[in-house]
Formats: C-alpha cells, structure tokens, sequence
C-alpha cells in the first residue's frame, strides 16, 4: 500500500508557508496579535530565503508555524511550535515531551522572533556545523 502523501500529511514548502502568512496580512489590523502574527511571518520568511530552507521543514497550524528537523508526518516527532499571541508576543515552545512543565519555552516580543529561532536552532544543535 503507498503512503498516503496528501498535504495534511506532509510539510509544506516553505514558500507557500510564507504565502500563507501574507495572505492572512490582507486581514490584519493593528493590533498586538498582528504585530505578533509579522514576526512569524519574518522568521518563515528567514527560513524561506536562507540555506535552513532545505534544512528544516515546517507546517501552518492555524496561525502557529511548526518546524522539525525531518521531513516525517507532521506531529510524529519532536517539532517548535511558533504561536501569535493576543498579548503581541511570540511564544516559542519545543515538542519533545508530552509533559508540558518540561517543554522548553520562550516569549519574545515580535521584533526578537528571528534572533529567538536562530538561538533556539544553535542551543539544540539542529543544524550540524
């Protein structure tokens, strides 16, 4: 039997993770959560232009942006969540316990979420040297 490879399955490309957030541009206004909402946007557009983008791989979960090291079925392994939050922060939080105390997690403001990941993928060694 082939493995199924529909979209909701696999990571998406980071091209069309970033189309996914300047679509959503259209409908923001200006409050925190926006603000919130352009920093991920910053970061996967980062990831899209740089070499990290045949490095990691990412999916669009609602507004949060999910990046693993292999390309598996989303949710399968280990994986960042990157979330907007109504505050204006952006909430970074590692996957690789389901006990949520253990998890690894930061709140940046959205001027910081690229520093963040660059931090968080040097700290955990996700990409060799």
């Amino acid at each position: 039997m082939d493995r199924d490879t529909s979209p909701s399955l696999r990571s998406m490309t980071w091209s069309h993770i970033v189309e996914r957030y300047r679509f959503r541009k259209g409908d923001r206004s200006a409050d925190m959560f926006s603000s919130a909402l352009d920093g991920i946007e910053q970061l996967a557009v980062t990831v899209a232009d740089g070499p990290l983008s045949s490095k990691l791989f990412g999916w669009v979960s609602m507004f949060e942006l999910c990046i693993q090291q292999t390309d598996a079925i989303p949710y399968s392994g280990p994986y960042l969540r990157v979330s907007p939050l109504a505050s204006g922060a952006v909430e970074f939080r590692y996957f690789d316990t389901a006990v949520p105390a253990r998890q690894w997690h930061r709140e940046v403001p959205p001027e910081a979420t690229v520093p963040r990941f660059e931090a968080f993928v040097d700290q955990l060694h996700w990409i060799a040297s």
